[in-house]
C-alpha cells in the first residue's frame, strides 16, 4: 500500500468499488477502512505486481 494515502483516498477507492457514501464509512476504524480498501483493490482487476 502506498504509505501517502489519507483516509480519504481509503474512502474513496472503497466508495468507487462498493458505491458506500462517506457516511457509511465515517465510523469505521483505520483497520477497518485499510482492510475494506484491500478487497476494493482485488475486487478492481488492478494488478500491483
Amino acid at each position: 500500500m502506498d504509505a501517502r494515502l489519507g483516509v480519504d483516498d481509503l474512502m474513496a477507492d472503497i466508495a468507487v468499488i462498493f458505491h458506500w457514501p462517506p457516511s457509511e464509512m465515517a465510523g469505521m476504524s483505520l483497520t477497518e477502512l485499510l482492510n475494506w480498501r484491500d478487497k476494493a483493490v482485488q475486487r478492481s482487476g488492478v494488478n500491483h505486481e
